[in-house]
């Protein structure tokens, strides 16, 4: 809130505390002096006025910061949308359902615990992105680069994975039961997985599309047909 509208809120706040001991005064005489009568009606009437006044002060004054927040809010989510490279990009507590990333740079962007179930993200680099405990169910991540990102955590069911990379990625913490949740993520031949993947557990999870021979789904780093470390190869 602007430092103006601080001042303006402490200025209604304490003609709110004065309108309110003016009711309370007149209340409190209109007791004790019933003769009083007419000059306890005005006190009254100018303390509810003050209060009445206070009220519709208060709301406007935030009326104007919500709208002024949705603007800067509508303003960031633009500059995103159009925005072809943002390195280090951190939505924060920003609603970021609905934007596409397709195509997008997003090198290093924090996205811990971020809401992108049902995400566009084909084609989307996201070399050395902390994806840990992200919601990616049933996004489409077709030929997204997932180059040394941490997924530990991360939640792919259902998720789209043809032809992503997936080398050096972090995708299972040893230390605690944080595995990535790969269950009915759909892969092919050109999936590439890093060095060390429990194999026979990810095959009981993900769906090969099409029906590939077993152990034949995907490649192994740096068996990777399609992908070399952080690099297209076609």
């Amino acid at each position: 809130m602007p430092d103006s509208g601080w001042v303006l809120l402490g200025v209604l706040m304490v003609l709110g505390v004065l309108g309110a001991a003016g009711a309370l005064f007149a209340w409190r005489m209109a007791v004790k002096e019933p003769e009083r009568e007419p000059r306890i009606e005005v006190l009254a009437g100018i303390g509810g006025g003050l209060i009445t006044g206070i009220a519709v002060g208060v709301s406007a004054l935030f009326l104007e910061q919500s709208l002024g927040e949705r603007q800067k809010y509508s303003a960031w989510r633009a500059n995103v949308e159009i925005a072809e490279s943002i390195p280090g990009f951190t939505p924060g507590s920003r609603d970021i359902q609905g934007i596409n990333f397709s195509g997008k740079t997003l090198r290093n962007a924090d996205f811990r615990g971020a809401d992108l179930r049902k995400a566009q993200l084909r084609d989307t680099d996201l070399t050395g992105a902390d994806l840990r405990g992200a919601r990616l169910q049933r996004a489409n991540l077709v030929g997204a680069n997932f180059y040394q990102a941490d997924l530990r955590g991360a939640h792919l069911e259902g998720a789209d994975l043809h032809a992503a990379n997936f080398t050096r990625a972090t995708i299972y913490d040893r230390d605690r039961d944080r595995d990535t949740d790969f269950t009915r993520s759909v892969v092919n031949k050109d999936t590439c997985w890093p060095v060390g993947t429990d194999v026979p557990k990810l095959t009981r999870q993900v769906v090969n599309e099409p029906p590939l021979p077993a152990l034949r789904w995907g490649g192994l780093a740096p068996g990777c047909a399609l992908w070399e470390n952080g690099d297209r190869t076609d």
